[in-house]
């Protein structure tokens, strides 16, 4: 079974580059472009990792973090984040 990958980045060559070099390893990938998206996306793919970027619009990847202490969050506590 493929691990999947969820990759948070608001800028799109990041996300393509990223995307090819997991694909290429035989990851699942699934991306986001700002941590809104990122929450979202992590309830619906429960990813084995997150590769967040800490500098986005919406919600950066220092509010994703903070938001995914909140008690709601701890199901999704045991992914790894880079």
């Amino acid at each position: 079974m493929q691990k999947k990958v969820l990759v948070v980045d608001d800028d799109p060559d990041i996300l393509d580059a990223l995307t090819m070099i997991l694909e290429s390893q035989d990851y699942q990938v699934v991306t986001a472009r700002d941590g809104i998206e990122a929450l979202a996306n992590l309830k619906a793919e429960k990813p084995d990792l997150m590769i967040l970027d800490l500098l986005m619009p919406k919600m950066d990847g220092w509010a994703v973090c903070k938001e995914l202490q909140d008690p709601r969050w701890s199901k999704y506590r045991d992914i790894p984040i880079l």
